[in-house]
């Protein structure tokens, strides 16, 4: 029971990550809010802007952040944190 826990963990901590980054590439193309880009970029923007804007938001607040940075580091921050959580929570129910 631990190892398909862990395994659907891994899964999930995966799929974020690969939903992540297609969002970081996908919002350097101008995408029409119409087509099928723009359908597939608003899911993945649902799926994971729960996991960025806070993020973003602590960004924001700290002295290294602010309104006018030009690159937005919350991908790459949540991206780190879901590996860190995923490896975490796999070996904590592997260990079980």
């Amino acid at each position: 029971m631990n190892v398909a826990i862990a395994m659907a963990i891994s899964w999930i901590g995966t799929l974020l990550f690969v939903l992540i980054i297609a969002r970081a590439l996908l919002s350097w193309f101008p995408i029409s809010h119409g087509g099928i880009f723009g359908t597939i970029f608003a899911l993945i923007s649902s799926i994971t802007e729960p996991i960025i804007s806070p993020i973003r938001r602590l960004i924001q607040r700290s002295p290294l952040g602010g309104g006018g940075m030009m690159i937005d580091f919350s991908p790459m921050i949540a991206i780190i944190l879901i590996r860190f959580l995923t490896t975490f929570l796999s070996n904590l129910f592997m260990s079980m």
